[in-house]
């Protein structure tokens, strides 16, 4: 089963304690920086970042920030490629969303394989306390979402039990993306999501399901992008009424229009 954390308005509420009575870590999952110089990837980082926090939302040991907040804050806040090299900046955001951990990452190449420089900071006193390189092949990008885990689970200081282990895999088995150009694809349609434009969401996730129909992610990310498409439609058509009523009564608003963003 797929949880929405990687998803706007249907992340994770509280998680249970663990087995040792100890609270679950809050953690917040930035997303990741593009720092490869090719403005292509500057929304691949958003892509990595959901599919960790949906992949690791299984783990009862953390609880994420909603991934809609975070975006939010970050474009609040005009992020620009500050939050991983300056950690003060990564911990005010923890600070902001009440996280323990702030996790960041930076994009260092993508070609053949791609680069991923990573850090965990505590937010209480901004110390980083894991930084790791990632890399994996551009054509199996799932081997880079394993060793992310990996990196997140050894960061917070988590022993996971065989039966954890085996709940994360599946997590991780039922998000699969492999293929490169479906995970661009995939995180456009998640910049056009975060940025009101449901039909273009729409359109660009048209292709990622194609190339990853098997990808429980995916099906459910096209499943609230069309439901947001709808309920979009549906207001402007409730706008369009009023505006008529309006213009009967002499005043008219003028209609809400379909959002077309460019920048994604």
């Amino acid at each position: 089963m797929v949880a929405l954390a990687a998803l706007p308005a249907a992340l994770l509420a509280g998680a249970p304690s663990d087995a040792r009575g100890q609270e679950p870590r809050v953690v917040a999952v930035l997303r990741f920086e593009n720092h490869t110089g090719d403005a292509k990837y500057d929304n691949l980082g958003r892509g990595l970042a959901a599919m960790m926090i949906s992949d690791l939302s299984v783990l009862d040991e953390i609880r994420l920030v909603e991934r809609d907040r975070m975006e939010a804050l970050q474009d609040e806040l005009e992020f620009q490629q500050s939050a991983h090299v300056d950690p003060s900046t990564a911990q005010a955001t923890g600070l902001m969303v009440g996280a323990e951990f702030v996790v960041t990452g930076a994009l260092g190449q993508v070609d053949e394989s791609v680069l991923l420089d990573t850090r965990i900071a505590d937010v209480e006193t901004a110390e980083i306390v894991k930084a790791a390189d990632v890399s994996g092949p551009a054509n199996r990008l799932f081997e880079l979402q394993q060793q992310l885990a990996e990196v997140f689970i050894d960061g917070l200081g988590l022993v996971l039990t065989e039966e954890q282990r085996a709940r994360l895999r599946e997590q991780q088995e039922s998000n699969r993306i492999d293929d490169l150009d479906t995970v661009l694809s995939y995180s456009r349609a998640l910049c056009h999501l975060d940025r009101g434009a449901y039909e273009q969401a729409v359109e660009e996730m048209a292709d990622v399901e194609n190339a990853a129909p098997r990808s429980a992610l995916v099906g459910v990310t096209a499943a609230l992008l069309r439901q947001r498409a709808e309920d979009a439609a549906k207001q402007r058509l409730e706008d369009e009424a009023r505006s008529r009523i309006g213009g009967i009564l002499g005043r008219r608003p003028p209609p809400r229009r379909p959002v077309r963003i460019t920048g994604c």
